[in-house]
This record gives C-alpha cells, structure tokens and sequence, in this order.
C-alpha cells in the first residue's frame, strides 16, 4: 500500500470517528438545509440536519455548487441534472422572489469512480444574489462559502457574462482566500485550493461567439496604453481570478420552453430538443470535471467537508464583510484621508513662525479648499447620510491638525525669539565691556537689535518677547549709565597720571606736568567736597564734558573699532618723523648742496667764465 493511501485510510478512520456522533436519517432522496439565513439576513445559521447528511458520506466527497443570480434557473438546473422532478427535487418558484433561502443539498450522492476510488457526488443549491432587500454582505458570505467548498463550482448566468458577474466572482473568490486560511484552526495556515469552474450560460440564443469564445473575452485583461486607472481596475480583477481561471469551462444552455412557468409539468418531449441535448451533454462534463475535494492534498470525506463548512460559517460571521454600502463608505473615508493630507500640505507651505491671525487665515483658506474638495467628490448627500457625519469627521480632523501645527508655531516662535532676545542681551553685555564707552554707540547697538529682534521674532512668543527685551534694556542702561560715569573719572584720574610721568622723565615740560598735577589733586579733592549729599556727575561741567568725550569717541567714527588700528599707525608716524629730523634731514641736505656743487663746476667748465654764476 502507498504512502498516499494509507494517509488516506488513517484520515478515514479519524473522521469517522467524528461521523459517529451524527444522527441516522432514513430518507436521503430530498433537499436538506446546510445553512440558513438568520432573521437579518446578513449572517449564516448552520442547519444541523443538513450537516448530519454531509457526515453520514463516508468516502471522498465531490460537492457540485451551483451559483448565480436569483431567478436565474438554478434550481430547476440541478433538478435536471438529478434527474428528479420539481416536486421531489429542490423547490421550483415562478414568483419574483427568491425562492432558495442559504445553502442546500441533495440527500443522496450519486457515486463516481476517481482514480481507482469510488468519491460521492453531493449536489448543492444556493440562494440566489442580489435580490431586493437583502444586504451585499450575506450575498458575499453566500458566495464565499461555495466557492471554498466547492470541488466544481457551476456559476449559472442567463443569456451572456457581464462585468457585475466577473466583479462579484472576483470579489468572492477573494474572501474566499482570506476566510479559508483564517478558518484552518490549529494547522499551517494555507491557500484555497480552488476546484474546477463551469461558467454555465442558460437561454444561450444570442448569436456570434461560441460560449467558451465569449467568456475567454470576458475574462481577457484590456489593452490600457494610456494607463487608465479605471481600466487598471478592471485587469485588477481579472488578476484576481488566477486562482480559478486556470480551470474554467464553458458552456451554453438553449432555453427549454418559451413559457418558462410550465417547465416543471413538461415532459422531454415537450422541450427543445436542442436542450435536451445539451442537458445530457452538460450532465456528463459535471461528472467529467468532479474530482474529490482536497484540503492540504488529503481528499475530503463527509465528516472533514462538514467540518470545514461550520468553521467557513464562523469564519464568516466573525468579521465584518466590505458590501457596496461600505465601499462607499470606504471611498469617502479614503476622500477624508486625501482631504486632510491635502489641507496638511497647503498649512505648511506657510513657513513658521507667523502671526497667529496669519496662521489662522491661512489655515481657512486650506481649509476651504479641502471642504470644497470633499463636497465635491463624495459619494451620498444629505444630513441622514454617511457622508455628512464624515464631513463633520473631517472638520473635526481639520481642527486637530490646525491645533497641531498652532502648537508647532507657539515652540518654533518661542525658539525664533528666544534666540534673538538672546543675541540682544548678549550684545548689550558686550558693550559694558568697551575699552571707550559711549552712550551713543550703545543706544545706537540697541537700535540695530532691536530692529533685528523685529525681524527675526514673530509669532505667538513676539509680545512676551518684546517686553523681555525692553527689561533686559532697561537693566542694561541703568547699568551702563553708572559705569559710564566711573570709567571716564577713572579714565581722567589715569590721563593725570600719565600726563605728570611723561613731562616728567621723558618730555620735560613744565607746565604740561602743572596742568597734570593740578587735574590729579582736583579730581581727587573736588568729588568730596560733596559732603553733604549730591553728585559729582551731576555737576554741569560734568555734563559738557561728557557732550565733548561723546563728540570725540562717537560723532561718526567709532574710536572702540578705530582706535586699536589708528593709534599705532600714528605712533609709527610720529616715531618715523622724529627719526628724520633727527637723523635723516642733515644728510638730504648735505647731499642736495654736494649735487649743487657739482652743477656748477659741470657748467662753469663749459662757459669758462665763473662770472656767470651766482653764488
């Protein structure tokens, strides 16, 4: 015995065991419910009964599910290919409501020899889609389901293949994926392994194109040279159908009788014999495309297609199902999402830091925009719709992104004018360190901050920042002021000095060493004449001879800069004419009277007469 087989025979084993638990049924020749709709409609119910059939198959089992659109012959279709009439076959309506309610199944299996192994055919019925007052949502857990337990899916269409059918295939096949690997409970999750698809065309009169001709069409990717993303959409799809494509057929099905209503009392002899033809020839590809269903390479039994069929349903209700209602929703959710990015964008293409009322008139005019974009764009009106409380979401959203980058603006001010009162203040420091003061210079450095602070600070920080510079002003000048006054009756204490030391020891001159004895001993005497109060500096000498100090170190030229240049070109050029006339004019004279002397013996050689020159 192979390996395969006996893989086979212990699987057998283990899900008969299972199989013991289900309930004897005597009579199988009718339809039992697998799977009902609950009260609304948007949900799957599992039937016990049906699932007690599906566990009393003991071999490989081979589940032929037909699917489609309600009023569309399903019913009858499988009666056909059962061989059983309307009465004791699955229930035939003529009314325009769907007549199917979920998932059914013939009792009785119909045996099939495969590959040595006799496997057991199950017929199913499914309800039909996209009838009135039913949601999308329990089409789709519909489709889903048959599509995984499926081992030859028949999709029953009338007359032709429509974009809607391969778009629902498409979206069915998809959620069929996901759920069945979130449905393989403690095994490797893998992919659906999909079976054979029967793309089944009923009241085939149109003329033209064979059926498998005009499916292969339908399913063809289109040309899109211009990459049209709505054609993109389109291949997207047909891309999605890879899982199945592979194995699709196709056939037509002329219609049985005009009056479609009678169909159930019509004997063969009564139908179109083109039909009937083709009835037998459609009965025989069913049989010839049934394989036993397979799940991770085993062959499924009875037990293990039950199984599977109630972790689909649980699978299934357990999540949320995109349904036309919420695409929609969807689309203007990701309209939101554009909306928001968009006015996000237009709100930082203004650099920050602004002005608040800047910002905010910025902020509206992006906003607007992104309102008028949304209501431009959106799916649904009205104020009961969804896409009101989205829009309301939006302006919600906008609101936090404004707060956002209002917050962003407040820090990158505070730090914008926190670095400029900074350099301010540091300044206004430096200018207490000058080697000249003057009042002019830091008054004149104070007006150059604080036009660069105006520059530079905007924003929120700008008024508390304006009034931390003036303090930091206020503080410095106050400051200023007193040790501008020290430093120039030091500065004339120290000249004094100076004065007496260099006509003293090096230029004698005396009266230039009295009139430094003289400034010395006053102002060292005079500051403290003022014994009973008042203030040397308030003296109106003082004052003049703070206007002549502030004439001379500030009145255009700024000695502080100036000064550490000039003075010693100066000093070079006082040293380098005293050396000249020390030592260099005698010598340009004696040359000069030498170069004299020459000429006019030079010339009175020529003339011979010395009478000539006068010396």
């Amino acid at each position: 015995m192979s390996a395969t087989w006996l893989s086979y025979f212990v699987a057998s084993l283990f899900l008969l065991s299972v199989q013991g638990g289900a309930e004897v049924i005597s009579d199988l020749r009718r339809p039992f419910a697998v799977v009902r709709p609950v009260e609304d409609r948007t949900q799957l119910l599992l039937d016990k009964e049906g699932l007690d059939v599906i566990r009393s198959i003991s071999g490989p089992v081979v589940p032929v599910v037909v699917i489609g659109p309600y009023r569309s012959g399903k019913s009858f279709l499988l009666n056909q290919l059962l061989g059983v009439g309307c009465n004791d076959g699955f229930e035939v309506g003529h009314t325009r409501n769907t007549q199917t309610k979920g998932v059914w199944l013939w009792g009785q299996s119909q045996q099939l020899e495969a590959n040595g192994a006799t496997a057991s055919i199950v017929y199913m019925d499914t309800e039909g889609f996209e009838a009135s007052g039913k949601s999308d949502a329990y089409d789709d857990r519909i489709f889903a389901l048959s599509t995984v337990i499926a081992s030859v899916l028949v999709y029953n269409l009338p007359e032709t293949v429509r974009e809607s059918d391969i778009e629902k295939l498409s979206f069915a096949v998809e959620l069929a994926d996901a759920f069945f690997g979130e449905s393989q409970e403690g095994a490797r999750q893998q992919g659906l392994e999909a079976g054979n698809m029967l793309w089944l065309i009923q009241r085939d009169f149109l003329q033209g194109k064979t059926v498998g001709a005009m499916v292969a069409d339908a399913l063809a990717e289109q040309p899109n040279p211009h990459h049209d993303k709505d054609i993109d959409q389109v291949n997207r799809i047909r891309q999605s159908l890879s899982l199945i494509a592979h194995n699709s057929t196709a056939f037509g099905l002329a219609q049985p009788h005009l009056d479609r209503t009678r169909l159930c009392t019509l004997e063969d002899s009564a139908l179109d014999p083109a039909y009937v033809r083709q009835r037998s020839r459609l009965q025989s590809l069913v049989k010839s495309l049934a394989r036993p269903k397979n799940i991770r390479g085993m062959p499924m039994t009875g037990p293990g297609l039950a199984l599977l069929i109630e972790r689909m349903v649980s699978a299934l209700n357990a999540r949320d199902i995109p349904s036309a209602g919420s695409m929609l929703e969807y689309f203007n959710k990701e309209l939101l999402y554009q909306c928001r990015d968009a006015y996000v964008a237009r709100l930082e293409e203004l650099p920050i830091p602004v002005a608040e009322k800047d910002l905010l008139a910025w902020s509206d005019q992006a906003a607007e925009a992104a309102y008028q974009r949304f209501d431009k764009e959106k799916f649904g009106g009205g104020k009961l719709s969804r896409a009101a409380t989205l829009r309301d979401a939006l302006a919600t959203t906008i609101d936090k992104e404004f707060g956002a980058r209002k917050t962003a603006n407040v820090y990158r001010s505070s730090v914008v004018c926190e670095a400029a009162v900074t350099r301010c203040e540091d300044g206004l420091e430096a200018e207490q360190r000058m080697r000249l003061p003057s009042t002019g210079r830091f008054r004149a450095k104070f007006k150059r901050c604080e036009t660069a602070f105006e520059k530079a600070c905007v924003g929120p920080s700008l008024i508390s920042s304006a009034e931390r510079l003036q303090k930091a002003w206020r503080r410095e000048e106050s400051r200023f002021t007193r040790d501008y006054n020290d430093k120039i009756f030091n500065g004339l204490v120290i000249f004094a000095l100076a004065d007496i030391l260099i006509f003293r020891f090096i230029i004698r001159i005396s009266i230039a060493e009295t009139a430094g004895w003289i400034g010395f001993v006053f102002l060292q005497v005079y500051p403290k004449l003022y014994i009973t109060g008042g203030n040397l500096y308030d003296a109106t000498w003082w004052k003049y001879l703070v206007r002549v100090w502030e004439a001379g170190v500030w009145s255009g030229l700024d000695l502080e800069f100036w000064a550490p240049i000039l003075l010693p070109i100066g000093i070079c050029v006082w040293l380098g004419r005293k050396a000249w006339q020390r030592f260099g004019k005698g010598q340009w004279a004696t040359r000069q009277r030498g170069r004299l002397t020459k000429r006019v013996v030079h010339v009175n050689g020529q003339s011979g007469d010395i009478r000539d020159l006068d010396v």
